[in-house]
């Protein structure tokens, strides 16, 4: 029995343990979940109409491609799971590859109407590797800026209409995702 225990801890010591995406490879994880997640935020009909999770099929893919320095992941678009066919997608999504997680995030922010309020949503994609499985948080915080003023009263008006009483300061939505690789 001990030189079995031995003979496997040996061969358990001579494989390489994968450590995250490698350099120079692309990545096919299809999507097998996707729900939707709100924090304090207000549940308005006109502001929670729309956001839905993502929709799946057997066709929804994240894909990306490591940088030959590991340092970096682009997301692709491709005719087929075959990395000849694929070229960096329109969303431009470029991960920071660090070990097993792969981190973006991005500012973006919109008017609201003419009240000189806008809306500020920071959105930050983290995909954890598991190996042959993954998951991707994309949490979306939002914040009212620009004329406090206005956004006092824009945050005051959707408080007033929400049945649950609250607004969209602070509001954080979350999409969930998991994945396995294809």
């Amino acid at each position: 029995m001990r030189l079995h225990l031995t003979l496997l801890a040996l061969l358990l010591a001579g494989c390489p343990q994968y450590t995250g995406p490698q350099a120079d490879a692309t990545y096919f994880w299809q999507i097998k979940t996707s729900t939707l997640e709100f924090g304090a935020c207000s549940d308005a009909p006109d502001f929670r109409e729309g956001l839905t999770a993502l929709p799946i099929t057997d066709n929804t893919f994240v894909i990306y491609k490591v940088s030959s320095d590991g340092k970096q992941a682009v997301t692709q678009k491709c005719d087929r799971l075959d990395s000849s066919t694929c070229s960096p997608s329109d969303s431009r999504v470029v991960f920071d590859v660090t070990g097993r997680e792969l981190n973006f995030n991005q500012t973006n922010k919109a008017p609201i109407g003419m009240t000189g309020c806008s809306l500020q949503q920071t959105e930050t994609w983290t995909l954890t590797d598991a190996t042959r499985a993954m998951t991707l948080d994309l949490v979306n915080v939002l914040t009212l800026v620009d004329s406090q003023p206005a956004c006092d009263q824009v945050e005051a008006d959707l408080k007033a209409r929400s049945p649950n009483g609250l607004g969209v300061e602070g509001c954080v939505i979350t999409s969930k995702l998991t994945g396995e690789l294809k």
